[in-house]
């Protein structure tokens, strides 16, 4: 089984506050960062696959979208006009309407983008694929309500796809649905295993629940999987040293800068414990 690469959601991350931009097939890529402005950039773009949902840390970026509430109700069309969207019968298929709005995305027309994809969902709304698609560009560009609706959508469709179950737990530990977020970023994993986004995820929503202990052993499971992935090393080391384990955690915040030498979060944290430690020597 092969490893499952996806993108690094940065701990307390804002809400709606999503950046990147489109490769020429139509994936949104963000600039993400887990520790710091450089770390694991580079690396996370050449990760990206079609089709992966990507949050960020800085932004927004992307053009802010005018969607009204979302339906309550079964039955409820997701656009139509009362929802701020005229749709025109201009596409053959939701395969032609996704492909269209992909292109729209690529150029920048947001809007376009918004109309090709309601276009997609009117025609086939019990199609998995197209809420997802459909939700990750909502999420691209900070609609965490609509997104969160087609990502359960499609994982009601589709509950064995382990791509929707995890971004559909990205959408919720960025609205902060943290317990939520553990749930969906579980079920990925018992998808697929070695879902190494998943795994790094997890990992942080467990940290930001208190759950220090059992964060470091979701790093320590990941790292076992991929022993030189920075972000998994310093988010590692951030929590060995919380636990008071400073030697372990200098080790893994070494680990972490030689990798990404760009990281200057982790530089910071890795010459704060050096000298906490060189303190502790001389009493």
């Amino acid at each position: 089984m092969g490893l499952e690469t996806s993108c690094l959601v940065q701990p307390g991350a804002p809400r709606h506050q999503i950046q990147g931009g489109y490769t020429s097939t139509g994936c949104f890529v963000p600039g993400n960062s887990c520790m710091g402005p450089g770390a694991c950039m580079n690396r996370d773009a050449r990760n990206v696959k079609n089709g992966e949902a990507r949050a960020g840390r800085h932004g927004p970026l992307l053009e802010s979208l005018a969607l009204r509430p979302l339906p309550t109700g079964t039955g409820s069309p997701f656009c139509g006009p009362d929802r701020g969207v005229t749709l025109e019968a201009k596409y053959s298929s939701s395969e032609e309407a996704c492909k269209a709005a992909k292109k729209f995305a690529v150029s920048g027309d947001a809007q376009q983008a918004l109309v090709a994809y309601s276009h997609a969902l009117e025609m086939d709304e019990n199609n998995a694929s197209v809420c997802d698609d459909f939700g990750q560009f909502l999420l691209a560009h900070g609609q965490l309500a609509g997104a969160e609706y087609l990502f359960q959508r499609a994982v009601s469709l589709d509950p064995l796809n382990a791509q929707y179950c995890y971004r559909k737990g990205v959408v919720l530990q960025q609205q902060r649905q943290l317990k939520q977020a553990v749930e969906a970023f579980m079920a990925a994993l018992s998808l697929k295993p070695q879902f190494l986004g998943a795994l790094f995820n997890l990992g942080v929503v467990h940290r930001e629940l208190g759950q220090i202990t059992v964060a470091a052993e979701q790093f320590k499971r990941l790292l076992q999987l991929n022993a030189e992935d920075p972000c998994a090393l310093a988010m590692l080391g951030e929590c060995q040293a919380e636990l008071g384990d400073l030697e372990a955690a200098i080790k893994s915040l070494e680990g972490a800068v030689r990798l990404d030498p760009e990281n200057r979060s982790a530089q910071k944290d890795l010459m704060r414990l050096r000298q906490q430690v060189g303190q502790i020597g001389r009493v």
